[in-house]
């Protein structure tokens, strides 16, 4: 499992990645406790409108949807794809967007300040406690809740998994079967992460990436965007895909049912 990190800069051709296990000299290693510097405010201007209203209306209605049953993290996420879009031709439902936005956000942030007064030893890794592939991982290592580790517990065990998948992968290396599709785990991941990026165009410096190969069929490629409001910091679920090594097809959670949808 990998937490990949956006460079600062954003890039129209390709990508540039930071990740774990990754020593060429286009790109350096970041360990997997590294968290994204996402302190200025963006500057993004509106995607050109390339949906149709029914479409863009869809969308809000997962977003209401998302944010009637408590999903404030996944409603955020998809009213922030939202309305990157330029909805000028539609000025009604973007102030719905906008409204509702609004409002997520202040449960958002209520929410954070309940946890962060609840104890000062959990003040740091907001986006990894937040993270569903770190959360699984942590649950099945420590029989614990990830959201209930301090900063310290936290730390230490993303510090012991960064060493045993360095470990991994060097032993994968020496034990791979010619003519595999990939060497080794992390190859499947770079791919199938590099896969997810550049055909949903999810290139963001806001936005901290988590990879895991799941099994020899699929990976899971989290989206998080990171955000800030009154001096308290939490992440927004972009997007929680699957990605099929074997016919490469691309898969997105529906938070509100619970099923995978093909989108691509």
């Amino acid at each position: 499992m990998k937490k990949w990190t956006k460079l600062a800069a954003l890039l129209t051709v390709g990508t540039v990645l930071v990740a774990c296990g990754n020593e060429t000299e286009e790109s350096a290693e970041a360990p997997e406790t590294a968290q994204e510097e996402t302190t200025e405010t963006s500057t993004e201007t509106p995607a050109e409108s390339t949906g149709s209203e029914t479409e863009y209306q869809d969308m809000l209605d997962q977003a209401q949807a998302q944010f009637d049953a408590d999903q404030t993290d996944e409603a955020a996420g998809t009213l922030s794809i939202l309305l990157k879009n330029d909805l000028s031709s539609f000025p009604e439902l973007q102030s719905e967007a906008e409204n509702l936005l609004e409002e997520v956000n202040v449960a958002q942030a209520e929410k954070a300040r309940q946890v962060a007064g609840a104890s000062s030893d959990k003040t740091e890794y907001q986006t990894e406690r937040q993270s569903s592939v770190l959360s699984e991982e942590y649950l099945a290592d420590t029989g614990e809740s990830i959201e209930e580790a301090t900063d310290e517990e936290l730390d230490n065990w993303l510090t012991q998994r960064e060493a045993e998948v360095k470990e991994n992968e060097e032993k994968a290396e020496e034990e791979t079967t010619p003519g595999s599709q990939f060497a080794t785990d992390a190859e499947a991941e770079d791919y199938a992460f590099e896969q997810v990026m550049n055909r949903l165009e999810l290139t963001n410096e806001n936005y901290s990436y988590f990879v895991d190969k799941t099994d020899e069929e699929w990976v899971t490629v989290e989206v998080r965007e990171t955000v800030e409001q009154d001096g308290v910091e939490w992440s927004n679920m972009i997007g929680l895909y699957h990605f099929n090594l074997n016919d490469e097809h691309i898969e997105k959670l529906d938070s509100v049912t619970g099923e995978y949808q093909t989108v691509e």
